[in-house]
């Protein structure tokens, strides 16, 4: 099995780390199961006057976990999810996808795509052993092809509204609102791409969430919203809070100058939505 070039790269390097998530997740909840669905990996080369042939160092940087548990859990799954990511945040960068074993069980069924891929190439990392999925259904790619082509022209057309929006408010001083405005149009675009790229739809407004999970479908998102600087951080956490704040928070701000870099990074997700669906998705000429 093959799931993704990383793992066969660096797999001696899995293990350990593997057991030690597992750990850290047993440590918050009871697994059905534990999926690996992708992983970062962080090359490093230094060279110096004293050191001129220093060879290239390798490590995953971060991973991405599916984590499958039953429905009589005494929390729901989104605050699961939330303290397994803060657990595992301790030890290695994760993002933790948690889902009901028992919906997981239904998508297979139905041949759901998320399902039917983590459930063909995955790398299972956990198995409590006590649940037996069924077969995947019968795919159908004319119905997934055409959902997909409805929820591409549907969301495009939203952004371009939201964006709209933006000017509209812009004008009238409203920059509070533009915000708003982008927040919406961005939110959109992650949810499509992930939509699209995976067949997974996740029921969130956190925009933090919505980059992670989309960057297993677009490898380009992550550099859009680069974090490493305090100006980087500002503009995000402009965005981030822009869907509560601007609404109900009276010191909320945000200048023309920032407003006008987040515009530009909506047209980019815009861009990234246009590539996903592309990539993804035969379009029928005959709805050209």
């Amino acid at each position: 099995m093959r799931p993704f070039t990383i793992y066969q790269q660096i797999c001696n390097l899995y293990p350990t780390q593997q057991e030690k998530l597992i750990e850290l997740i047993l440590s918050v909840t009871k697994p059905d199961r534990i999926f690996l669905l992708g992983a970062s990996l962080y090359r490093r080369r230094s060279e110096s006057v004293f050191c001129t042939c220093a060879p290239s160092s390798r490590q995953v940087s971060d991973y991405f976990l599916l984590v499958l548990i039953s429905k009589n859990i005494e929390n729901n799954i989104s605050e699961i999810q939330d303290k397994i990511e803060q657990r595992c945040n301790t030890f290695l960068p994760s993002t933790i996808l948690a889902l009901q074993t028992e919906r997981f069980s239904v998508w297979l069924k139905t041949s759901h795509r998320f399902a039917r891929t983590v459930h063909n190439t995955s790398v299972l990392l956990f198995d409590k052993g006590d649940i037996i999925f069924p077969e995947p259904g019968d795919l159908n790619p004319e119905n997934e092809n055409k959902t997909n082509e409805k929820c591409l022209a549907q969301v495009q057309s939203n952004i371009r509204e939201f964006l709209v929006g933006v000017d509209l408010f812009r004008v009238r001083a409203q920059n509070r609102m533009a915000s708003f405005m982008l927040h919406q149009a961005i939110e959109q675009g992650l949810h499509a791409i992930l939509k699209i790229g995976t067949g997974y739809h996740c029921c969130t407004h956190n925009i933090d969430r919505l980059l992670r999970y989309g960057s297993l479908v677009s490898y380009g998102l992550p550099d859009i919203f680069p974090r490493k600087t305090d100006k980087d951080r500002h503009l995000f956490s402009l965005l981030q809070k822009a869907y509560i704040n601007t609404r109900y928070k009276e010191d909320y701000f945000i200048d023309n100058d920032d407003l006008t870099i987040l515009i530009g990074k909506a047209m980019a997700i815009q861009g990234l939505l246009e590539e996903v669906g592309k990539e993804h998705i035969k379009i029928n000429p005959d709805n050209k």
